[in-house]
């Protein structure tokens, strides 16, 4: 029996999706009793695939607002630059937005599947918010991490 192009399409985008995110796959960071940070996967890594699933519907609008966000408040840029770049960093973080959340609804479908077992879906997809999102194209958006895995805070440098 033929299977319909958009079925083996789905199919295939899934497939690739899994084996893509296979090498970053991971569980939850917990301190063991040694006090040493280490994965393990837990009951509540079963909400991470829905959670993703809910959250990319409204990536596209969150980016678009976090790039606007971001034109604004950077300081090196002149008043006409805002006017000038300040639309196209809106629109690129709103485009962005919709390629990540394609990613985020197939590596969610994953984690439904799998249970969360492999955490494939990125950690910003599994916390619910409806806050601006910078891209994450942007690299100087990001602060360096201020805790580890665990949630440790890190030594300042």
């Amino acid at each position: 029996m033929r299977r319909p192009p958009l079925a083996l399409a789905l199919s295939l985008a899934l497939s690739l999706a899994c084996l893509l995110s296979a090498g970053s796959a991971r569980a939850a960071w917990v301190v063991d009793a040694g006090g040493a940070c280490v994965e393990r996967w837990e009951s509540g890594d079963l909400l991470r695939g829905p959670t993703a699933i809910v959250n990319a519907p409204l990536l596209p609008l969150r980016t678009l607002a976090g790039g606007a966000e971001y034109a604004w408040h950077t300081e090196e840029w002149w008043p006409y630059q805002i006017a000038i770049l300040g639309p196209a960093v809106t629109l690129f973080g709103g485009a962005f937005g919709v390629v990540e959340a394609g990613w985020w609804l197939a590596t969610g479908l994953a984690d439904t599947l799998t249970g969360g077992y492999f955490a494939l879906a990125p950690v910003a997809a599994t916390e619910l918010s409806l806050q601006p999102q910078v891209p994450v194209v942007l690299a100087d958006a990001a602060p360096p991490p201020a805790v580890d895995r665990c949630g440790r805070p890190l030594a300042a440098p």
